[in-house]
């Protein structure tokens, strides 16, 4: 751990080296939470019986809209995902408020999509009220209780960006495409040099110098929720070291094309080139890489 006495300079060093995430043009965000994932979370044959049940072009349209890819935590991993085939159904806060025009809440849901409304109807025999659980009555619901929660970020879910667990004991941070949606257990950050950000993110250098200052959980791992990795020390790309962080990025995407073919595969020998890119990025000594490396 960097936490060690021994050590304390290097931390200190790489404070120096940049600055902390939560200070440049990174936004970091949790993942989606439905109240009742029972019902918004669906497998693809749910969704096509869903879409294949619309009375309309039109319906159809606005449902498949409505329905989006998503991830679980279990999903991710060290620069690759492999998508389950599960999707969330995603009205948010205040889109039936938007549209309805005077009309009963309720009815217009029903009138204007059927399909979806017959769908999670199923769902609200037997709840009670006063349990706040369920579809009807959880905690968690827009306007109405076919809604998502209020968020002001929905948008960010369909652009390109970091993912990963907010509890894990291996840290492993993933590139995933616009457009797929991730559970609460994971949290995401958008960037405009996500590439060089992902290498630094798995690099060994970092894993040490987070896990010098994250919570750790007995059993479960570690805390990589918001708070912590906006701490996270990465260089501003200058002039000087823009060839170190061009090769970074030249590596990362290496990595993903061969990982988006099979996510198995061994890219030990690139991450290797990348943690030596670091190391030189953030201008560490022979002794000081020792440090991190364990020796």
């Amino acid at each position: 751990m960097l936490s060690d006495d021994n050590v304390l300079k290097l931390k200190e060093k790489i404070e120096k080296i940049g600055k902390p995430l939560k200070d440049r043009d990174v936004r970091i965000y949790r993942g989606i939470l439905t109240g009742y994932n029972e019902a918004f979370i669906i497998d693809t044959e749910t969704r096509n019986r869903i879409l294949n049940a619309c009375r309309s072009k039109e319906e159809r349209k606005i449902t498949e809209d409505l329905i989006k890819p998503v991830l679980r935590g279990r999903d991710i991993g060290r620069y690759c995902y492999k998508w389950a085939g599960l999707w969330i159904i995603v009205i948010p806060a205040g889109w039936t408020n938007k549209y309805k025009r005077g009309q009963n809440p309720e009815k217009f849901f029903k009138l204007t999509l059927p399909a979806l409304y017959d769908y999670l109807i199923s769902f609200t025999n037997n709840e009670v009220r006063g349990r706040r659980k369920g579809l009807l009555y959880r905690d968690d619901q827009g306007d109405y209780w076919w809604e998502l929660r209020p968020c002001d970020y929905y948008s960010e879910f369909e652009k390109e960006k970091i993912v990963w667990q907010r509890v894990t004991q291996q840290f492993s941070f993933c590139f995933v495409p616009g457009n797929m949606y991730v559970l609460d257990s994971m949290a995401f950050l958008i960037d405009k040099n996500l590439k060089y950000l992902l290498g630094v993110l798995n690099s060994k250098l970092i894993d040490r110098y987070v896990k010098s200052y994250v919570h750790q959980y007995a059993d479960t791992g570690f805390l990589l929720s918001n708070q912590y990795i906006e701490k996270i020390i990465v260089p501003k790309i200058t002039t000087l070291n823009k060839p170190i962080i061009s090769q970074i990025e030249s590596l990362v995407s290496q990595i993903l094309t061969l990982k988006n073919q099979d996510c198995s595969v061994d890219t030990s020998h690139l991450e290797s080139q990348i943690d030596q890119l670091v190391y030189e990025l953030y201008d560490l000594t022979p002794e000081e890489i020792a440090i991190i490396e364990g020796n």
